[in-house]
């Protein structure tokens, strides 16, 4: 997917770069209480990478797999993501401080 979007479930606006077989996300707070913004202000005002997404084919099953393993999840069901993909963040205290998202699109 390309282009710029607004999710306003989670108050960000999203642009999309691709890249071989990969894509960068760049994301923008639409508001200063939106996760982007408190993730700037947290950081001293740094930009910096905020999570890191990986793209699966069945992310029902993929949740699954990591709840069974003793993996902590934020979204133990997946929510609405920019691009109409389905998401759901892995907690940070499961992968060594690291925000992980999986994506599911169906496009």
């Amino acid at each position: 997917a390309t282009g710029e979007e607004i999710v306003e479930e989670q108050k960000v606006k999203v642009c999309f770069i691709p890249s071989g077989d990969s894509e960068l996300e760049l994301l923008e707070s639409t508001s200063p209480d939106g996760p982007i913004a408190k993730f700037i202000e947290k950081n001293n005002g740094r930009n910096g990478i905020q999570h890191i997404a990986l793209r699966v084919d069945n992310i029902e099953q993929t949740i699954a797999d990591l709840l069974a393993k003793g993996v902590r999840m934020i979204d133990e069901k997946p929510r609405y993501g920019a691009g109409g993909s389905s998401i759901a963040f892995v907690h940070p205290k499961s992968t060594g401080g690291i925000l992980v998202e999986l994506c599911q699109r169906n496009k």
